[in-house]
């Protein structure tokens, strides 16, 4: 099973939008079973799927805290062979409850790996904007990241953070996710953009994506509507970019 983490230390970057459209591709068109885990409070991925996660419950924070078993807390989609562990603002309580565990970090690694085996082929986790406790969750728990870059300093200087932060995973402990795909996003055609997107070209000329994920408007109003870019306008050019890129992090799955 791949746990493939999004994640950049800076909001804005789309990591939301590529976790829940990615994820939606794969399940519908490439026949993966796939399980998203939202650990952002904003509660965004289920938004964006149409679920109302507002007031619900169980979430994920219940999971997390073992309040609630996994089958009470997953919640099927629109989309077929896509499931969602939810999350709302509930979930900001989660770093103060846990304080006092000292394997805190581990408790989504512990979580996944009590799944019942074969049941999912990719767990996506949509990480917050910021290193925080569920932050170190995720990269703890992941074995693959995802790290979306805005082409603007600021997101660049994001992507530096995570590779500070992997390095000091391996540091403590040995081990860290790979980058599998860094996806330049929110593409203009500038030359701050082009002068960005060669800077990440030198720093990462494997991991890459070869897709640049555009501005457009479609995904927006995809969002607006609670619905994936394939559902709202399955045919326009963020589409394609977006299934592209599914495909790409399809064909970098780890040997065996």
């Amino acid at each position: 099973m791949r746990k493939v983490a999004f994640i950049n230390e800076k909001g804005g970057t789309c990591k939301t939008t590529l976790c829940v459209n990615m994820g939606a591709w794969l399940a519908a068109q490439r026949g993966r079973r796939v399980l998203i885990c939202d650990l952002d409070t904003q509660g965004h991925a289920g938004k964006s799927l149409g679920l109302d996660v507002r007031g619900m419950t169980p979430t994920v924070r219940d999971w997390l805290d073992g309040a609630a078993p996994f089958e009470a807390v997953v919640r099927r989609t629109p989309v077929p062979g896509l499931e969602l562990v939810p999350s709302n603002k509930g979930l900001s309580g989660f770093t103060v409850a846990a304080a006092a565990d000292p394997a805190r970090a581990d408790r989504l690694r512990r979580r996944l790996a009590e799944l019942p085996a074969g049941r999912y082929d990719l767990v996506l986790l949509d990480c917050p904007p910021s290193l925080s406790l569920l932050t170190e969750n995720a990269l703890r728990a992941a074995t693959e990241l995802v790290v979306p870059v805005a082409l603007t300093y600021l997101a660049l200087d994001g992507a530096a953070e995570i590779l500070e932060s992997l390095a000091a995973l391996v540091e403590a402990h040995g081990e860290a996710p790979r980058v599998s795909l860094v996806v330049p996003a929110l593409y203009r055609k500038t030359q701050l953009a082009d002068e960005i997107l060669e800077k990440l070209r030198e720093r990462f000329p494997q991991e890459l994506a070869g897709t640049a994920l555009s501005w457009a408007v479609k995904i927006d109003e995809a969002q607006s509507h609670g619905m994936t870019i394939f559902e709202y306008a399955p045919a326009s050019p963020a589409a394609r970019m977006l299934g592209a890129l599914a495909d790409e992090l399809d064909r970098r799955a780890p040997a065996g």
